[in-house]
């Protein structure tokens, strides 16, 4: 009955944020609104709640995209050499670009693809988790798929199974300790782009500035009003809201999937206990969703390969691979094209007289972002080893960095300014903490990962 009523609850906070994102644009608070009363009707408790549960349900979707996402991409990677050559040097590339660089041209898209309506806001904010996950998860599943052992596949060939019953009953099993792992560790990431995206405004042309309620857009107000007791209580918010889906999804689901590990102890991995899973283990499940269950899982396994092979999918596929070559052959005639046709725009849209001021200030970013980066390798590598090198470290301080990582670089801003007032330094160099809190935690969460791979 307790999982019933909490089962219910979830629905009912799903449904009434999906019903808050079909609305008119109208319905958004907007910036002058807002400036106009001092943000005092936005930042109250009620708010917060809302704005807190409408965060992680964004969470939630973006999630589920990511995941669809490395299915379709990664096993593609895996399976056909010809899709690989054009899906890995995408994605390298896409994940080596900024949240601010996709911002910059999906926003005005997904506002003309829901005209008039909160659903283009709210999708440049999943798309923002989207960005954050989907390409952490897609090259674990793609590197699983590539180093299956061959001796659980020689059993899956004896056992009879056909391709889609051996992705489903082996190589996804197989891989999905390496996928809940990434998805983990893409935490943090996730959070920090939500929350920043939350925080962007959106200009529509009759020159109105709305705000997207959420955590982020609460932080964001709180700050431009000087209110740092609503600044407080959103970090609070945010707190809770990450130790939450961490005890009730990510544990539960990092214990049950603990055996799917192969070949490798799992008594290292994080976490030994979860109480919500032992009592998920101990619930009564009604004899109704068990055959429901069953059903599902015979067609899936067994009716969906059928119906595949009646739309004729596989013949087009086989077709496809006899012209591999052809397919190199565009590929790299598509990037060198490409690369001709950016060059002249760049021309074009350069102005010359410019250029050394453009070259003075790439030199600085660059020179900031590689020393944020050595700092974070020589502070946080040996940091996650030592962490990882324990269990009981581990336990305890892992959904600690995970809290701190989701924190928005806004909040640390008074920090850096009451420094360089203090030091009387200019701004310059002092962007490298900044630039640190969104790189860090990368080298703590995957130095983690890889040393629980190979102990």
């Amino acid at each position: 009955m307790m999982w019933l009523g909490l089962s219910i609850g979830i629905l009912l906070m799903i449904g009434w944020c999906i019903a808050k994102m079909n609305l008119p644009l109208s319905r958004l608070p907007t910036q002058g609104y807002l400036d106009t009363t001092g943000g005092k009707d936005y930042l109250t408790m009620s708010h917060l709640v809302a704005a807190a549960l409408r965060t992680t349900t964004r969470l939630f979707i973006g999630m589920g995209y990511s995941i669809l996402f490395s299915l379709i991409f990664g096993i593609l990677a895996a399976r056909y050499r010809s899709a690989r050559y054009v899906i890995l040097p995408i994605v390298n590339l896409l994940e080596s670009v900024p949240l601010l660089g996709f911002l910059t041209f999906t926003t005005a898209w997904f506002m003309g693809l829901f005209p008039n309506n909160v659903l283009g806001v709210e999708a440049v904010a999943i798309f923002g988790v989207f960005t954050a996950q989907a390409w952490n998860i897609m090259l674990a599943l793609y590197q699983s798929l590539r180093v299956t052992p061959e001796d659980l596949m020689t059993v899956a060939k004896q056992f009879g199974c056909n391709s889609w019953q051996r992705f489903w009953r082996l190589e996804f099993l197989y891989a999905t300790p390496s996928i809940l792992w990434n998805i983990v560790i893409s935490q943090s990431a996730a959070w920090f782009a939500l929350v920043a995206c939350e925080q962007a405004t959106i200009v529509v042309p009759k020159n109105e500035t709305l705000v997207l309620p959420g955590i982020g857009s609460y932080i964001q107000i709180a700050l431009d009003t000087a209110n740092f007791g609503a600044v407080i209580n959103a970090v609070i918010a945010l707190v809770i809201c990450v130790l939450l889906v961490n005890v009730f999804i990510f544990q539960p689901l990092i214990k049950g999937t603990a055996h799917y590990k192969y070949g490798t102890s799992t008594d290292s991995q994080l976490p030994q206990q979860s109480q919500v899973y032992d009592l998920m283990v101990m619930a009564k499940v009604p004899l109704l969703v068990k055959r429901l269950h069953r059903h599902i899982r015979y067609w899936w396994l067994y009716g969906a390969p059928k119906q595949w092979q009646k739309l004729g999918f596989s013949r087009i596929i086989r077709i496809l691979k006899k012209y591999t070559v052809y397919w190199r052959i565009a590929w790299w005639l598509v990037i060198a094209v490409g690369l001709y046709r950016l060059g002249v725009l760049l021309i074009k849209y350069l102005d010359w007289i410019n250029l050394s001021v453009l070259f003075k200030w790439t030199f600085l970013t660059t020179s900031r972002v590689l020393i944020a980066v050595l700092l974070s390798a020589l502070i946080f590598i040996p940091l996650a080893v030592w962490v990882a090198s324990n269990a009981r470290r581990l336990k305890l301080i892992q959904p600690v960095g995970q809290v701190l990582g989701s924190i928005p670089a806004d909040i640390y801003i008074p920090i850096v300014a009451l420094m360089i007032t203090l030091t009387g330094t200019t701004q310059h160099w002092w962007v490298i903490p900044l630039i640190m809190t969104g790189t860090q935690w990368y080298f703590f969460f995957n130095i983690i990962a890889g040393y629980l791979a190979i102990r």
